[in-house]
């Protein structure tokens, strides 16, 4: 009968450390859905979804090579929860982009038609004196003139709103250079002569590499948090999961003696301790402030786009 340590390492923390891989994967469904309402992206970052695909995808092969149930449950459903983050990110990039093409656009065409969005005082004054006198007639000229203008007013407006630009979401080449890799790698140990163990090896380094990149992923802002001073890019409820999910599985890696294990969850739990102090020492600003600024930034910048 194993003793109770044996139980605690190989059963209870790895199963732990399942309950809490699908909690974190699911923790910014809720804010990647308010995201999707509001039609923008904001300052999450979604690096660490694509990191999420490899990750998941890398572990779902390690378990089937190791035949360990654990660390299927706890990728299987992060892998579909991914790809669902992923493609809610590009979209998001997207709409980000068309946005600001859209804003720039409107405001080059205000400033290039201001005079002719403005009654002038002339025409005012003679719509004026038509009222006290029905019987005058307008001029045939004048009312050509209008109708040109509204007509080119009309063209311009249908050009905005039919922009034709490229569709840019740089985080859907992230996704498909980590797939990439990932399918290259299944196949090469699938065809070369490797027996099982060399097998496990190399997908083991593979996605020690891999889930390092994952832990370490909502670093990639921190030049950006240091210099503005909000750490809000950081995910509060994924940092926190992150790094129990780790220790679970590093204290599970120490049960079985399995440095595949053992490596990349020490690595997450100090990338994670990391992320916590960064998080305690730089402040997160209020939403309402940050979009205030952010929509200040993106305004000027549209002002100044449109007057190149």
């Amino acid at each position: 009968m194993p003793s109770a340590s044996a139980i605690v390492l190989e059963y209870v923390c790895p199963l732990l450390g399942a309950i809490f891989a699908n909690l974190m994967f699911m923790a910014p469904l809720k804010d990647v859905r308010q995201a999707v309402k509001k039609g923008t992206l904001g300052s999450l970052n979604p690096t660490p979804w694509a990191m999420m695909t490899g990750n998941c995808i890398g572990w779902i092969v390690y378990s089937y090579l190791i035949q360990n149930h654990f660390i299927f449950w706890a990728n299987a459903p992060g892998l579909l929860i991914s790809v669902w983050l992923n493609m809610a990110a590009a979209k998001l990039q997207y709409c980000d982009r068309i946005s600001r093409d859209m804003r720039a656009s409107i405001a080059g065409f205000l400033r290039e038609n201001r005079d002719s969005l403005v009654i002038p005082k002339g025409d005012a004054d003679a719509e004026k004196s038509e009222d006290n006198a029905p019987d005058a007639n307008k001029p045939k000229q004048q009312h050509a003139e209008r109708i040109r203008a509204f007509e080119h007013l009309t063209k311009t407006a249908f050009d905005i709103a039919i922009q034709k630009s490229e569709a840019q979401a740089p985080h859907e080449k992230i996704v498909v250079g980590v797939v990439a890799i990932w399918l290259t790698l299944i196949t090469l140990i699938s065809f070369l002569p490797l027996d099982v163990r060399q097998r496990e090896l190399v997908v083991g380094v593979c996605v020690n590499v891999n889930i390092s990149f994952f832990y370490g992923a909502p670093l990639s802002t921190i030049y950006s948090v240091l210099k503005t001073r909000d750490a809000s890019s950081i995910h509060k409820p994924t940092m926190i999961l992150n790094t129990a999910c780790a220790l679970f599985f590093m204290l599970f890696g120490f049960g079985v003696w399995d440095y595949v294990l053992i490596v990349p969850n020490a690595v997450g739990v100090a990338l994670g301790a990391l992320q916590c102090c960064l998080r305690a020492i730089v402040p997160v600003k209020e939403d309402a402030d940050g979009a205030c600024a952010a929509g200040g930034e993106e305004v000027r910048a549209d002002e100044e786009t449109a007057s190149e």
